[in-house]
């Protein structure tokens, strides 16, 4: 059992907050990587969507019963979970853990990284390194580690966070509940709206952890038109560029440009065949989640 006694000499306290469901293949790996860690000083957090696959009989080998709080995935919204797991955790922790139990921690220093940046004041959030697990399809490889990496990348794009693998001081939490009115991307609109209260928000590569996902067309669809929609409320003030030509047909282009050198690099024929269908369906589904999210918002 994860159950670290706390004691301010031994550092911050920290609880890890892990939402899972129906992860029963990946979830042992990423609770044993946490209970190794060298820095001791936490306790786990539960939160599982009623999982029927075995994933809480799994979660109850390494937690306590207290820990362990269930939601109904019929009316989820990741906003609420995260807001009910900070008043869950209560006074129990100085800083919260954000870590997906599909995203498992590469190292034992992990949690140790991850948190550091925390000690300084004017840090809102910290988030860390993403990269893809053995099986992932080549282009989210690609996407993965343009997204993550050394950071370099995601610093020229307006904002980019994940709450996959993640931190936050609990008074920063507090004062900044997750907004309840997204279903998608409410770690870029949390994380934005911190950047806007004048905090920082830093990338720790260090501190990686194994995530990815093998999306049908269908599925990737799905995600970006709730992305697409999120977009449309996040940005509502004008920072993107919304044009058809800007929203889709030039970002479409430029990407399928980018997929198809690095599949010739990596002698991919798997990438350069994904690649059309794959950014068609993305941004097709981007831009009809976005038109959607503006005429809810005209009509509000």
């Amino acid at each position: 059992m994860m159950d670290a006694s706390h004691s301010a000499a031994a550092g911050p306290r920290v609880a890890i907050a892990m939402r899972s469901y129906n992860d029963i293949g990946v979830i042992r790996g990423t609770l044993e990587m946490v209970a190794c860690q060298g820095y001791r000083n936490f306790r786990l957090w539960s939160f599982d969507s009623s999982s029927t696959d075995g994933t809480l009989d799994i979660i109850r080998e390494y937690n306590e019963p207290e820990r362990i709080l269930s939601n109904d995935p019929k009316d989820y919204n990741p906003g609420r979970v995260l807001n009910d797991a900070v008043t869950a955790i209560g006074e129990h922790a100085d800083i919260i853990v954000f870590l997906n139990s599909d995203a498992t921690p590469e190292r034992e220093d992990w949690l140790e990284r991850l948190v550091a940046p925390l000690a300084e004041p004017d840090v809102g959030a910290v988030f860390g390194r993403q990269t893809a697990r053995p099986d992932c399809r080549e282009l989210f490889r690609k996407d993965t580690e343009r997204a993550f990496g050394d950071g370099r990348e995601a610093a020229q794009w307006l904002h980019f966070f994940s709450m996959a693998n993640a931190a936050a001081r609990r008074d920063v939490l507090l004062a900044h509940p997750f907004e309840t009115r997204v279903q998608y991307s409410e770690d870029i609109e949390w994380s934005y709206r911190l950047r806007g209260a004048g905090l920082r928000i830093v990338y720790v590569p260090e501190a990686a952890a194994t995530h990815s996902h093998n999306y049908t067309l269908r599925q990737s669809y799905k995600r970006h038109f709730g992305e697409g929609k999120a977009d449309a409320w996040i940005f509502r003030n004008g920072e993107l560029k919304t044009s058809f030509l800007r929203y889709v047909a030039l970002p479409t282009g430029m990407e399928v440009l980018r997929d198809l050198a690095w599949a010739a690099r990596e002698r991919s024929l798997d990438a350069a065949l994904h690649s059309v269908p794959l950014r068609i369906t993305q941004k097709w589904g981007r831009w009809r989640g976005l038109r959607e999210g503006l005429r809810h918002d005209e009509e509000a």
